[in-house]
């Protein structure tokens, strides 16, 4: 049975994730988690994970739930071997949705070693068809991604999809159309877990309005993903063009992430107090989840640059207690940090902390001359007033080279 048949994403996904949040310090003796997790667990008799969760999180085993779990594992899978024995299997498209089956079960209990062990082989079995090995290459890939997120099976698993898709002809135009239909939204995750943000955008965004990888991630978790590689990649007109204008993220965003969706407005309508409160709930949940865990701090601290630059390229001069009120933090705050931005070079800018004010535009003596260069922040290009300064420079300096030119040709 294909897990994606009725778009549901299967529970066991969820699981995962609060094993990974019980492992933060915050949340180790979370009652409420610990129930969610071990009431996931019995539902889905998924005696291997257990084993791995008590392992893990230091949990005391109970034996008698661990062998009534393994007794239902083993009647299953007996099951599946008299199944899928020789003389029971009628043809080709029988057997495979036989393994195809039983490798969905082996992902349902958590159980690692025999799932990964079965999709490595059917991968690598060049007797399946295209879709028959994909099947099982997605497959590997979600196991790296359940246990872990291990970052290197995903890329190995994405440069398998890869080879087979690319390398030869899928039988039937459908079934290619919707490999590399799922393989965006595989690589798309892949891609946001190792920082590639401006490749997860274009590849999620790409995914979103034909979406139908669920035994993966579900559509919510989807539009959530696309939306922070968004945030951090596309320049202000395109977040407008994708996120507002795009009519399935749109819809998604209002009514299904509520929380993203001000995310969003508040950074593109200059709620800069909100945007710092939405950007806090934000790096709430990018800390429990293990895909983005270890880019929470990274991934916060560059939006509030982005704040920051956003809100001074409008300005020459912008006062630090005002800019504090702005964001709805301390005066401190906002000078420890865009001192620090600045200071490293990314944000283009400097402090005087006798006015208390951010200088955003000032002049730079490289050629021994105030006139030869000026600094703008890093966006103020695309800016009309900055432009008609530019082309105004510049003019005057071609007219004064062009009377030089008349001069000497008079002479």
């Amino acid at each position: 049975m294909d897990p994606d048949a009725d778009h549901n994403t299967p529970s066991y996904w969820e699981l995962a994730k609060l094993k990974f949040a019980l492992g933060l310090p915050e949340h180790q003796n979370d009652a409420e988690m610990k129930n969610k997790l071990l009431a996931g667990i019995v539902e889905g008799d998924m005696a291997p994970y257990y084993i791995s969760v008590c392992t893990d999180l230091g949990w005391n085993m109970d034996l008698a739930l661990l062998d009534k779990m393994l007794a239902v594992n083993k009647e299953r899978q007996a099951k599946f071997d008299a199944e899928s024995d020789g003389d029971s299997v009628s043809d080709e498209d029988d057997y495979t949705s036989k393994w195809q089956e039983k490798l969905d079960y082996y992902c349902s209990l958590g159980d690692k070693e025999n799932a990964q062990k079965l999709a490595t082989t059917k991968s690598q079995d060049k007797s399946l068809s295209i879709q028959s090995r994909l099947y099982a290459v997605f497959g590997l890939f979600r196991i790296s991604y359940f246990h872990g997120c291990d970052i290197f099976g995903m890329k190995k698993a994405i440069e398998k999809a890869t080879e087979l898709i690319e390398g030869g002809p899928i039988s039937g135009g459908a079934g290619d159309w919707s490999s590399r239909n799922k393989l965006k939204a595989y690589e798309g995750l892949y891609s946001l877990a190792i920082r590639e943000y401006d490749k997860s955008a274009r590849l999620l965004l790409e995914a979103v309005p034909t979406y139908e990888s669920y035994e993966l991630a579900s559509f919510e978790d989807i539009v959530k993903y696309a939306l922070l590689a968004c945030m951090i990649s596309l320049p202000r007109h395109e977040l407008q063009n994708n996120l507002s204008k795009h009519g399935e993220m749109a819809q998604a965003l209002k009514l299904k992430c509520p929380d993203h969706c001000e995310y969003f407005s508040s950074l593109y309508e200059c709620r800069y107090a909100d945007f710092f409160v939405s950007l806090a709930l934000i790096e709430k949940m990018m800390r429990v989840d293990p895909l983005l865990h270890p880019h929470y701090r990274q991934y916060v601290r560059d939006m509030r640059l982005r704040a920051y630059d956003q809100l001074l390229q409008a300005y020459r001069t912008f006062g630090l207690q005002r800019m504090g009120e702005t964001f709805g933090v301390t005066t401190e705050f906002i000078e420890n940090e865009v001192g620090r931005f600045a200071a490293d070079g990314r944000l283009l800018c400097k402090i005087d902390r006798v006015a208390k004010v951010v200088i955003t535009k000032f002049y730079v003596n490289d050629e021994k001359s105030r006139d030869n260069q000026v600094f703008y922040s890093p966006q103020a290009v695309h800016d009309r007033e900055v432009l008609y300064q530019k082309i105004i420079k510049h003019g005057d300096h071609l007219l004064n080279r062009m009377k030089k030119l008349a001069r000497v040709i008079d002479f």
